[in-house]
This record gives C-alpha cells, sequence and structure tokens, in this order.
C-alpha cells in the first residue's frame, strides 16, 4: 500500500472511532487527503482495477457513512427538552458531516463515476424516510440526488424501476406536504428528473403518478402558490408524451381531469412566463393527444367528450385574450410597434380554432367553471359564469379574431 493510501486507512479507521471528538478532528484531515493527487490517483485505479482488498472510493464511502450514522445516533439522543444552544450545536455537527459525505461523493466522481450507484441510493433513500435525519440533512441529500446521482446517466441504467417509483413516491409526498425540510422548488425539480428517468428507463404506467399530477395541481389551486409548478407541469408534459401512444384514452382523461385547475391556475395567479411555456406545451400536447392528426370526430380518431368541448371553448376565450393582451403592450399615445406573439401560442391557436370553427360556426358558448372561486365550486347551486362570443375574421394588415361577447347566467 502507498504511502498517500496509508495515511488515508488511518485516517478512515478515526473516522469510526466511538468517540465523536476525535471523529471531528480528523475531518479536515480527511478534506486535506483527498486534495492530494497521488492519494486520488490511486483510489482511481483501486476502484478501477475492482480489487476486493485494497482500499477504493467505495471502501471509504462505507466509512464515510458508518460515520453518519454515527452523529445521527448522537443526535437522535438529544433530550427534547435540551437548550436551544445544545440542539444548534448538534444539528451543526451534524451538518459537517454531511457536507462532508456531499464533497467526497464529489471528489469520487469528478474523473467519471466510481462509486456504486446502489450505495448512493440507499444512502440518499435511508436519510429522506427518517424524519430526524431529513429534518437535518433531507435538502442537502436531495442535492447528491439532483446533481451527483440523477444529472450520470450510466446510473439511470442502474436504477431499478421499483426505485425509480419509490423515489417519485417519498418526492411526491415531499413536495404535496412541504415542511420546511426540503425547499418546494427544489422538490419539484427532483419529480421532473425522476419522472423523465421513469419514462425513458420503464415500461410501466404508475397509477400513483397519474394521481400524484391532479392532487399537485389542486394543491397549487388551494394554497396559491405556483412554487416549482413549471416543473411539475414539464413532468406531466414527459409523461403524457411517453404513454400518449399505449395509454391514450387514460392520457386523455388525465387531461380533462387537471386542465380546468390549469385554467384556473392561468387566469387567477398571472404565472411565471417558464410556467406559461409548460402549461402551453401541455395544452397543445392534450390538443393533439385528443385530436391525432387534426381529426375532429370520433370517427376519424378523435377522442371527443361533452367535458373536452367545453374545455377547449375556454382554452379558445383565454388564448384570445391573451394573443389580445399581448398585441395591447405594443400600443402608445405617440403610435404603435409590433409585438410579436410567441409561434407555440399561434400554433396551439391554429389548432384549437380547427377544432372549436365550423362552416357555420357563428356563436360560441362558453361556460367559465375554471373562474368559480373555490368558495363557489364547493356549492352546486352557484351558476357557471356564461359567455356568447360572435364569431368573424377581419383583415387589417394582420388577421385577427373579430368578437363580441355577451354575458349570460346559466
Amino acid at each position: 500500500m502507498s504511502l498517500a493510501l496509508h495515511d488515508l486507512l488511518i485516517c478512515c479507521r478515526r473516522l469510526e472511532s466511538e468517540k465523536a471528538v476525535e471523529r471531528r478532528k480528523e475531518i479536515e484531515n480527511f478534506k486535506h487527503l483527498l486534495r492530494d493527487s497521488e492519494t486520488v490517483l490511486q483510489l482511481d485505479q483501486n476502484s478501477d482495477s475492482k480489487q476486493g482488498k485494497q482500499l477504493n472510493w467505495d471502501a471509504v464511502f462505507s466509512v464515510l457513512q458508518k460515520c453518519f450514522q454515527k452523529e445521527m445516533k448522537n443526535l437522535q439522543l438529544t433530550k427534547p427538552n435540551a437548550s436551544a444552544s445544545t440542539q444548534t450545536t448538534r444539528q451543526k455537527k451534524m451538518q459537517e458531516i454531511g457536507n462532508l459525505v456531499k464533497y467526497f461523493i464529489r471528489c469520487a466522481n469528478k474523473r467519471g463515476p466510481r462509486l456504486k450507484c446502489q450505495e448512493l441510493l440507499i444512502y440518499v433513500m435511508e436519510i429522506i424516510k427518517d424524519p430526524t435525519s431529513c429534518a437535518a440533512y433531507g435538502s442537502d441529500c436531495s442535492s447528491i440526488l439532483l446533481k451527483d446521482i440523477l444529472s450520470v446517466r450510466k446510473y439511470w441504467c442502474e436504477i431499478s424501476q421499483q426505485q425509480w417509483s419509490e423515489l417519485l413516491s417519498l418526492y411526491g409526498q415531499l413536495y404535496l406536504r412541504p415542511s420546511g425540510k426540503i425547499n418546494r422548488v427544489l422538490a419539484a425539480r427532483i419529480i421532473h428528473t425522476l419522472t423523465r428517468g421513469y419514462c425513458f428507463q420503464t415500461d410501466g404506467l404508475s397509477s400513483d403518478m397519474l394521481t400524484f399530477f391532479s392532487k399537485a395541481m389542486q394543491c397549487a389551486r388551494q394554497e396559491k402558490n405556483t412554487a416549482g409548478l413549471d416543473h411539475i407541469v414539464g413532468a406531466i408534459n414527459i409523461f403524457c408524451n411517453k404513454f400518449a401512444v399505449n395509454c391514450r384514452i387514460r392520457i386523455c382523461k388525465l387531461g380533462e381531469e387537471i386542465l380546468p385547475t390549469v385554467l384556473y391556475i392561468w387566469i387567477q395567479y398571472r404565472p411565471k412566463d417558464s410556467l406559461k411555456e409548460s402549461i402551453i406545451e401541455l395544452f397543445r400536447l392534450q390538443v393533439h393527444i385528443h385530436h391525432p392528426k387534426g381529426a375532429k370526430t370520433q370517427g376519424k380518431g378523435a377522442y371527443d367528450s361533452t367535458k373536452w368541448q367545453g374545455i377547449l371553448h375556454n382554452l379558445y376565450d383565454l388564448l384570445v385574450n391573451e394573443i389580445n393582451l399581448i398585441s395591447s403592450r405594443g400600443k402608445y399615445s405617440s403610435g404603435s410597434r409590433n409585438i410579436a406573439v410567441k409561434e407555440n401560442l399561434i400554433e396551439l391557436m391554429a389548432d384549437i380554432c380547427h377544432q372549436v370553427f365550423t362552416d357555420d360556426t357563428k356563436v360560441l358558448e362558453i361556460t367559465h367553471s375554471y373562474a368559480i372561486s373555490q368558495r363557489e365550486s364547493s356549492d352546486e347551486t352557484v351558476p357557471g359564469k356564461r359567455r356568447r362570443i360572435e364569431l368573424g375574421w377581419e383583415v387589417t394588415g394582420y388577421s385577427s379574431v373579430n368578437v363580441k361577447v355577451s354575458h349570460e347566467s346559466s
């Protein structure tokens, strides 16, 4: 064994000590040894050669896990009525060893993935599942999952379908019931990446994911909080793309379930541009899945329903208002300037016009179910808001929809 690895081995043995003071003394020494190029080279060579008797990255990681578990045990032994300073000190010590693990993982995999994927996953999932460790280190551990595991495509092939599903379930719960342990936006980013991995690496459609997507949209509406929702809608888009062919009816029904809530969120909460882009893509996908190749009737392949027709008409109304709003931004008292409407919005509008217009269409009747408040929606006796829109086309330099609106109550 080289002198460099000999020093690291002694350091590892001290990190396994039952004495907390001795363990903490070795943390800086451990970092110093990992900065030594000869130590790193030897660990790389031993890991690549897969000689079990030699000290390699996996063996050192095993030592760090034991050290982490000892610190966790000390944290759990802290009495609930301990002083605030005592609890803060314990958590600070826990954070130190947690940061050391994160530093080690990034050092080991900096030149390519050398740590075993399954060992990393076990480490992450044990922390996230335990309330105490999750509270102390869940955020940093989630960062490791996102940046050091899910960002490595080689690891994707080593994650089983059960593990993809379990991780999605864990982070779905953290997103729906945030407790300050893990930032909701971080949880949403992880769900987006996990959904991509699940859809690329597995074949089975998960009913739990359908349920989660529906709950996530309702949660955003009820809490009036769209934090991370662009990542959730992005995950829905990935999911719809993956299963549109083999599970078309279920994807259509998912759209019909969540789109009224999506419309409500757009109207009521004025989402940021990134969320709007994700929502526009979701609308586009659902229109194409319901109407493959522009089919307008069930005989030609369309999946049609009364509920879907209502969504289409409400979506048409929303897009007319959105385009009018964008165009109004270019008007000034001294003149006007052209404001470009994004191509994806125009394409979506064209697809929807193709569905809602017929040769003899003169009036569209639109019921604003998405505009009803949460209080109103719980009262079945409250009538929906209804609009009658008279349609026609005018050409005044640019094509635009000419609408005349009258209000009625249902």
